[in-house]
């Protein structure tokens, strides 16, 4: 097995013990990670405050430049980090073709480098907000010092990096936390990447969460300014308590449970692949995926038989597989959390039209699910299922599934489908919602703000 090791102060270092990383696909053990304890948190923090003033000092420009240089070794060893992300992940390499380069793995990979990219064109400048003769005023904006990182299983170098170089472009210096379920692509790049920023700047930690929770300690620890999460709600909530204490600055990204209302005017053909879409990429582990489809009544039957036709035809398989479309769930836990969920769907009395359990190999594959006859009160509807399992409900008055649609605990994205483009863009703008797409799902919308409603 590869060494996997964290960078403490420019150096790669081990850990006292490791723990065990499984491939999904396989459901076996492929790998070991480092372990970290209270004392290497304490270590990353205490050598990213001494670096910060150096750092905060340094010209934006050679911060800059050390993000380019980084980008750069990132760009040469892509197709090494997409396969070691497919494997501890889950997701379909992709990369073997140039189809197949904005396909999993290898579109993280480039995602990562668009972030990167992005946080170049950050500009810090002052913002003249008054210039009168008798006086000026100026909004400065500043680094604040250590920024924490902690990032999510489902996108793990993308969340990662989305944190951190914007925070280092900006003067600040960073400790990153990956999810214990996929540490090692983050682990490999920060370490590619080390050399390229003062030592101290860029620090990455990983620990195994049922022993030790570096997280619990990176957040409360009293020299954090900021941290920023990806993850599950009950995970920032815990964030959020321990922050303040000390005021830090917390950006919270967490659950959602999307809604598509498709009108009765669409294409049902076209737009039916377009919500299978945004409710299956990445297996359905995608915080703004489609979570539940509200579909009207006159074109209820047909949309629900082609979204089964979506899913009977959809590739699942290990990533490294050719043609591989979709990958198993990332762990036992979602896997155990969508079999649960389906199941109280069924006793509920729903429909499984397709799909329903497990696939029958190694692994945590699951069919892909599509579920008719099921409303609200069925956790799959009212919870986020966070996988391949997509429940369809009926509606006959849009203005009812307006109300079902913001009648939830969450925020975060959502979508309308019509062929009545002026209709849709006003129904969307009372989605309460983050992000409303209109006759698509999982759109790019990288040169726009990200945030949410509610959770």
């Amino acid at each position: 097995m590869a060494d996997y090791k964290m960078l403490i102060n420019g150096e790669l270092v081990d850990a006292k013990e490791t723990f065990d990383v499984v491939n999904p696909a396989t459901g076996k053990t492929f790998a070991k990670a480092p372990h970290c304890d209270a004392a290497d948190v304490d270590a990353a923090v205490a050598t990213s405050k001494a670096a910060f003033p150096a750092w905060r000092d340094t010209p934006i420009e050679e911060r800059r430049a050390c993000i380019e240089k980084a980008m750069g070794i990132i760009e040469a060893n892509k197709d090494a980090l997409a396969e070691l992300l497919c494997k501890e992940q889950g997701k379909p390499k992709g990369g073997e073709t140039p189809e197949r380069m904005f396909v999993g793995a290898s579109l993280e990979v480039l995602l990562t480098l668009s972030c990167m990219k992005k946080s170049l064109a950050i500009n810090p400048e002052p913002l003249v907000h008054m210039d009168r003769p008798e006086a000026k005023v100026e909004v400065c904006r500043r680094p604040l010092g250590v920024v924490a990182g902690i990032g999510p299983w489902n996108f793990p170098l993308l969340c990662v990096m989305q944190k951190l170089a914007p925070a280092v472009v900006l003067g600040n210096t960073f400790v990153g936390k990956p999810s214990p379920f996929t540490p090692l692509s983050t682990l490999v790049m920060t370490a590619l990447i080390k050399d390229c920023f003062p030592k101290g700047v860029i620090n990455m930690i990983v620990s195994d969460d049922s022993k030790f929770r570096s997280g619990a300690q990176l957040t409360s620890h009293p020299d954090i300014r900021k941290v920023s999460f990806t993850g599950s709600v009950p995970t920032g909530q815990a964030i959020m308590k321990a922050c303040s204490p000390d005021s830090k600055r917390v950006t919270l990204e967490m659950g959602g449970n999307d809604a598509a209302i498709v009108c009765k005017d669409v294409d049902v053909k076209k737009a039916a692949a377009g919500v299978f879409g945004g409710a299956f990429a990445n297996t359905g582990q995608i915080c703004v995926a489609v979570k539940r489809a509200y579909v009207h009544s006159s074109i209820y039957d047909e949309f629900v038989k082609e979204l089964v036709a979506n899913a009977e035809a959809a590739k699942f398989g290990d990533g490294l597989e050719a043609e591989t479309m979709y990958g198993p769930l990332n762990n036992k836990m979602q896997f155990d959390k969508v079999s649960e969920f389906v199941e109280d769907a069924r006793k509920s009395g729903a429909k499984i039209e397709t799909g329903g359990k497990a696939m029958d190999r190694d692994g945590y594959f699951y069919e892909p699910t599509i579920i008719s006859g099921v409303k609200e009160g069925v956790r799959i509807v009212d919870e986020e299922q966070f996988g391949p399992a997509l429940p369809v409900i009926a509606y006959d008055d849009v203005e009812d599934a307006l109300e079902r649609t913001n009648n939830t605990k969450f925020g975060l994205g959502g979508s309308v489908w019509s062929s009545d483009i002026e209709a849709a863009n006003k129904l969307a703008a009372r989605v309460e919602s983050g992000t409303v797409w209109v006759n698509e799902h999982l759109g790019d919308t990288d040169s726009a703000p990200f945030g949410g409603f509610k959770h």
